[in-house]
């Protein structure tokens, strides 16, 4: 028999981050809060990650815990997505997405369902889709009790200190997401 332990990030970034926080400093320009903006989320630095599949692998025993059990790992406390992306925007000296007016869910999602239609019809691939409204409207918390208990996680890098690597990397590596020069 296999011994089995899985372990998933949320929102993983961090350097080198080509998907989540390059997609937004792409579109900040244009991007606008949904909703409220104060959705939460739980998120996860490379790291972190790192370490908790280190702990995965150590917790391959028999008479582990952990075996046959599925955990996501994060930074710990989750942090409103909206305050993270406005501070990455203006640290890297783009606009605050804060400041902008900010758009109502009831207005943008009709619209994102018609742009899905358009893409569908036309075969075009316009990033607002229902989908996307809905990650950046919902909270997306995880609880990481679990992974602490069985696997002995801990973050090995706070949230804070995390973002502020990853911001610096990515004002060192503007050429990596298309940033201009400050």
């Amino acid at each position: 028999p296999f011994l089995t332990v899985a372990v998933a990030p949320h929102q993983v970034y961090g350097p080198w981050d080509g998907l989540f926080l390059t997609n937004f400093l792409k579109a900040a320009n244009k991007l606008r809060v949904f909703g409220r903006g104060e959705n939460m989320i739980s998120m996860c630095h490379v790291d972190n990650y790192a370490h908790a599949l280190i702990l995965g692998y150590h917790g391959l025993y028999k008479g582990s815990p952990a075996l046959g059990k599925f955990y996501i790992a994060t930074d710990g406390p989750p942090v409103r997505l909206w305050d993270v992306l406005d501070h990455a925007f203006v640290t890297l000296g783009l606009p605050s997405v804060k400041a902008k007016v900010h758009i109502p869910v009831w207005f943008i999602m009709p619209i994102a369902y018609v742009v899905q239609m358009i893409n569908r019809l036309f075969g075009m691939q316009m990033k607002l889709k229902p989908f996307s409204v809905r990650m950046l409207i919902i909270d997306r918390t995880f609880n990481i009790e679990n992974i602490e208990r069985d696997l002995k996680y801990k973050p090995l890098k706070p949230f804070e200190k995390a973002f502020e690597e990853t911001l610096r990397w990515f004002d060192a590596n503007r050429d990596f997401w298309g940033g201009s020069k400050k």
